[in-house]
């Protein structure tokens, strides 16, 4: 990734695909596309089968941002998040970002 959003959530009340989606929406907000790769700390995904967690985000919400611009009703990217475990991401944090393809 060239670019990403290093976000945190601690809230044992929210399941994993929720804080995805809120950070995802940061995101969005932040950069106007969607991120397609998500790094977690191994214990986030503990209960989900290796490597097959992947979380559908929200694309449109049209909320005013804090400048007055307005986000984009569908921002680029497919909606789809693939989740990655990495053991150098620290528990409740996300790293969210565009996968370079390389």
């Amino acid at each position: 990734m060239q670019t990403g959003l290093l976000w945190y959530d601690d809230d044992p009340q929210r399941p994993l695909e929720a804080k995805i989606n809120l950070a995802a929406e940061r995101y969005r907000d932040k950069y106007g596309r969607l991120p397609d790769t998500c790094y977690v700390h191994p214990q986030a995904v503990a209960s989900h089968p290796a490597g097959n967690l992947q979380v559908t985000c929200h694309q449109a919400t049209g909320a005013s941002q804090p400048s007055g611009h307005r986000t984009p009703a569908t921002a680029p990217g497919n909606g789809t998040v693939r989740v990655v475990s990495a053991p150098y991401i620290l528990l409740n944090h996300f790293w969210l970002g565009e996968s370079t393809g390389a």
